[in-house]
């Protein structure tokens, strides 16, 4: 029988990360309602073809700019909540760092987002890139987005996730030292208690020696994160 995954406890969550759970919550209710509100804008910026068109759509394709704005600064408090939440793990890492990923994850996914929106939808269809057309005759425009609108575009985007992917990497590492630190220092002072030297004047003392002399081995032979030397 396979282990039942544990429920989360939503109370105990919320009183242990307020403002994260308050932002996630904020992001999903503007979402909707602004998605009511602006929705108009995306349909009307993804019918009308490229610039200009016969239809008389010159700059609408605009709006759909304006809409992925719109929709990524409703998402940046719950993408801020939600980054912060993943990070929070990493007890062995500082709070600066862990802070560092949320906000690298608001402006690179969310900013990112609206920089892809502008250099693979809004511009090639202001240049009459889009929509492509017959190929016989179109077969050329593929080459702009194979060579340079995809990586133009898609660039911010792609480097804040391998930037995040790699900033998890190293707390992971931290987080791996730090406890293959704290089971070391424990099996260390258990040998010391089960084998306590000869002289032993006061309790007290022997405690105060057992700690001193295997914190100072372990600080010696081992490869530990600087603050942990503090």
């Amino acid at each position: 029988m396979e282990d039942e995954e544990p429920e989360i406890d939503l109370a105990e969550l919320y009183q242990k990360h307020p403002a994260e759970i308050k932002a996630i919550s904020f992001s999903i209710v503007s979402y909707f309602v602004i998605s009511d509100l602006v929705g108009w804008m995306w349909n009307d910026g993804t019918q009308c073809g490229f610039w200009g068109n016969e239809a008389g759509c010159q700059g609408v394709v605009w709006l759909t700019l304006a809409h992925v704005s719109i929709i990524a600064v409703a998402l940046s408090p719950g993408i801020w909540g939600g980054f912060s939440l993943a990070t929070k793990g990493f007890t062995h890492v500082d709070k600066s760092k862990r802070d560092e990923v949320a906000w690298v994850a608001v402006f690179g996914l969310g900013g990112g987002a609206i920089w892809a929106t502008l250099w693979l939808y809004c511009l090639p269809m202001t240049w009459t890139l889009l929509p492509w057309g017959p190929w016989d005759t179109n077969w050329w425009k593929i080459f702009p987005f194979l060579f340079g609108l995809i990586w133009m575009g898609g660039g911010p985007m792609l480097g804040a996730i391998g930037d995040i992917n790699n900033r998890f990497q190293g707390f992971a590492e931290i987080e791996k030292q730090a406890e293959e630190f704290e089971l070391d220092f424990a099996e260390k002072l258990e040998q010391s208690i089960v084998n306590p030297t000869e002289e032993r004047p006061t309790k007290n003392q022997e405690q105060a020696q057992i700690i001193q002399s295997q914190f100072t081995s372990i600080l010696g032979d081992m490869n530990i994160h600087e603050k942990y030397k503090k």
